[in-house]
């Protein structure tokens, strides 16, 4: 979940702020630690900081040469889906006041209705677009295969990042977004089967399709060739479905 969104003129000044959680923030603290922050990367290292990790919580960025657009979300959330809602308000930002940002001095006041825009993008459902019935049919194969012994938990990820059910424990749902976040963030997401054992359990995430990834937990001491199979066959089963 998006908590808030903030508009930062490259030089600090705030121009537009939104909130949608119940978490308190300094808005203008937070201004001036992100154009701190920047002006350290880009005369330190020559570049910008693009996200910040902040115990459950992140910050994503997305800079411009005119401004900074910040999101504050839980990190649950996947950073693809982040990511796409802040380039579309980007977008919309520099097609409807372009002139104003030319100007050196801007306030909240010259962006009329961008809080309105704002609200629409950050609310905007980010479920599957898929039918009720194709849900249903999608669920009870994942509930067929969470029932065979050997697996402790799955879901379908969507390729940004979306879980179908969200039924995963927390910490493992996410471990698997962390992943796929990695896959993206690298610019070259080829995942098509990624298998992490970690104290003879092992996580599988296996790309069905480009629009889905099978994530499933693996009860202990299952053979991994047993662990494998097991997802490839469901996966298969998905992939007819339509």
């Amino acid at each position: 979940m998006i908590l808030s969104i903030l508009i930062l003129k490259r030089t600090g000044e705030n121009l537009c702020s939104r909130t949608f959680g119940t978490e308190k923030w300094s808005e203008t603290l937070t201004s001036g630690f992100i154009s701190a922050t920047f002006n350290f990367t880009q005369q330190t290292f020559g570049s910008e900081i693009n996200d910040i990790e902040l115990g459950p919580y992140r910050l994503l960025f997305e800079p411009t040469e005119d401004i900074i657009i910040v999101a504050f979300y839980e990190k649950t959330d996947s950073i693809i889906n982040i990511k796409k809602k802040l380039n579309e308000l980007k977008e919309i930002i520099y097609s409807k006041y372009d002139n104003v940002l030319k100007n050196k001095i801007c306030s909240h006041e010259d962006f009329e209705g961008l809080n309105e825009i704002i609200d629409r993008i950050i609310t905007e459902s980010s479920e599957i677009d898929i039918t009720e019935q194709l849900k249903l049919q999608y669920k009870n194969i994942l509930d067929s295969f969470r029932s065979n012994a050997e697996i402790l938990d799955c879901d379908l990820i969507t390729s940004s990042g979306v879980p179908l059910t969200k039924e995963w424990n927390k910490e493992f749902l996410d471990l698997c977004l962390r992943i796929i976040d990695a896959f993206w963030k690298s610019k070259h997401y080829v995942l098509d089967q990624i298998i992490l054992t970690y104290e003879t359990r092992h996580l599988i995430l296996y790309k069905i399709n480009d629009n889905f990834v099978l994530s499933a937990l693996i009860r202990r001491n299952t053979p991994i060739g047993l662990a494998t199979y097991m997802v490839e066959e469901t996966s298969n089963i998905i992939a007819k479905v339509n």
